[in-house]
């Protein structure tokens, strides 16, 4: 219980969602630069693409480890020792000397980014059901108010200075969160140094993925979240080439669909008040339902650019809506191990939102219909999933 009262003061909560947002604020405060980057390197503009599929994937596999770690060797700990890589890797990106090795600093960096699977930890630690998802619903808030501000300040960074000045932000944020870490936060886990191992892996795997209580949340917001990636990776290419948004203009658009994704955090937080978890995430799949067949219709013509950002900004509310419910519901099977399963479920969303963000850079032809038909494909996948992998009465 003291736990969770140390998550009621506001500094620690504000903490607990910093560190929730910092792997999304790390991909979008690069956003606006993906072409200048690729430009600056003289490669093909498309392959700045890569500098967000790249951490989306050593961001996934990341998540295994981290989340495994926190389990058997303490909340804090982990923190501490991705904090210090995470810091280390982004200031080292600043003064990569080609692209490369740009790309290979961003895996670097991805890998240690493990502070957002162990602050998920931290909430199962300390709370349950609905009270969960309202929890994670305001650390999503948070994320949110991360992901307007990121595109905005990289286009302030890129304008005033350069791209570098972006990597070292971020090492400079992983510095504060590292101070907060050491020497204001509280342990919420037990320690199990006996689950570190290949053993428990295994066992526990198994366990998790075969149970539909887990698999359905965590696939529908998996896809759901393929479909958000698709923005990530061509969102600044697309605007740039089909509708002619400078990437320095582009971090104030960015930053109207982040506020959709912080109304999305807020209508399922208002929601769940009085009502259960999976209440909360009938709703928020409607809404994906209505989302996905909006950009379907996209792909028929060429829409405005106030048009087709509108209905981008319509699928990030659903996006905002499923994504914290289904990390929480997908977290309730985890019994006492909240850190692996948060880890398993981090590793394959985000592996399938790095497939997304691939999926995106192929069906790109020039025009919009790249993210258009990104967002159709990824809803209806992921709707799919959550018909027909409903849990039984046992789970």
């Amino acid at each position: 219980m003291a736990a969770k009262h140390a998550f009621s003061r506001f500094d620690a909560l504000l903490f607990l969602g910093g560190i929730t947002a910092l792997s999304a604020v790390t991909t979008d405060i690069i956003l606006p630069a993906t072409g200048v980057v690729a430009r600056e390197f003289a490669v093909e503009e498309r392959l700045g693409a890569l500098l967000v599929a790249a951490y989306f994937l050593a961001y996934a596999v990341g998540q295994m480890f981290w989340g495994l770690f926190s389990d058997a060797y303490g909340r804090r700990r982990a923190l501490v020792v991705s904090l210090v890589g995470f810091s280390a890797a982004s200031f080292a990106c600043a003064w990569a000397p080609d692209f490369k090795t740009l790309i290979a600093l961003r895996v670097l960096q991805g890998l240690m980014a493990g502070t957002p699977v162990i602050a998920r930890a931290m909430v199962r630690d300390v709370a349950r059901g609905s009270e969960a998802g309202q929890l994670m619903s305001i650390l999503a808030a948070i994320l949110t108010a991360g992901t307007m501000i990121a595109p905005v300040l990289g286009s302030g960074l890129l304008v005033l200075f350069d791209w570098p000045a972006m990597f070292i932000g971020l090492g400079l944020m992983g510095l504060a969160f590292l101070a907060y870490g050491l020497f204001a936060l509280e342990e919420t886990g037990q320690r199990r140094p006996e689950r570190f191992s290949f053993g428990f892996v295994g066992s526990a795997g198994r366990r998790l993925l075969g149970m539909r209580a887990f698999l359905q949340p965590m696939l529908l917001g998996g896809f759901t979240f393929a479909g958000y990636a698709s923005i990530l990776s061509m969102g600044a290419v697309i605007t740039e080439e089909a509708y002619g948004v400078s990437p320095a203009a582009f971090g104030s658009i960015f930053a109207i669909a982040a506020l959709a994704n912080l109304f999305g955090a807020v209508t399922v937080n208002r929601y769940l008040k009085g009502r259960s978890l999976p209440d909360g995430l009938r709703l928020a799949v409607i809404v994906l339902a209505a989302a996905a067949a909006v950009n379907g219709v996209l792909t028929l013509f060429a829409p405005p650019l106030p048009l087709f950002w509108l209905a981008v900004c319509f699928y990030v509310y659903a996006f905002g809506m499923v994504f914290p419910l289904s990390i929480s519901s997908a977290l309730e099977p985890a019994g006492d191990t909240p850190g692996f399963a948060s880890s398993l479920l981090g590793t394959i969303q985000m592996t399938i939102g790095a497939g997304g963000a691939v999926g995106a850079t192929l069906l790109y032809d020039g025009s919009h219909r790249a993210i258009s038909l990104s967002m159709l494909l990824a809803g209806l996948i992921g709707l799919a999933c959550y018909r027909f992998l409903r849990p039984g009465p046992t789970g």
